[in-house]
């Protein structure tokens, strides 16, 4: 089973949207998947982490957990963009969800969207 890897401090976290975990997840918050990626709120993005995590091998990873996980993102200079570029969307992507095609597209978008707020 793929898995993204990401390295927070000095901590090696996999994870994976596995997809009896994606369908909770959409029956939980009565949303489609790939909608929730556009929705920025704490409590998705805490609710998204969790489900990786479960997925990357942390069976019974809290929502409790999620909470501190979050904490420590941020403690490790993650901001919420961050979050959703470095670690919702590749998640997502070698999970099936989207296709690198669809990453690249999504990142460029994100690059030009950061350029343009520069000017």
């Amino acid at each position: 089973m793929k898995f993204h890897t990401i390295t927070v401090g000095d901590k090696e976290y996999n994870l994976r949207l596995t997809s009896a975990d994606a369908v909770n997840l959409e029956k939980k918050t009565n949303t489609k998947l790939l909608d929730l990626i556009n929705d920025y709120s704490m409590a998705n993005f805490c609710r998204m982490l969790r489900y990786f995590r479960r997925g990357g091998g942390d069976v019974n990873f809290s929502d409790e957990d999620s909470y501190i996980f979050f904490d420590e993102l941020a403690d490790n200079g993650f901001a919420l963009e961050d979050i959703q570029t470095k670690v919702i969307l590749p998640t997502l992507q070698v999970s099936g969800l989207l296709t690198q095609s669809d990453l690249d597209n999504i990142m460029e978008k994100v690059t030009k969207s950061k350029a343009t707020q520069k000017v």
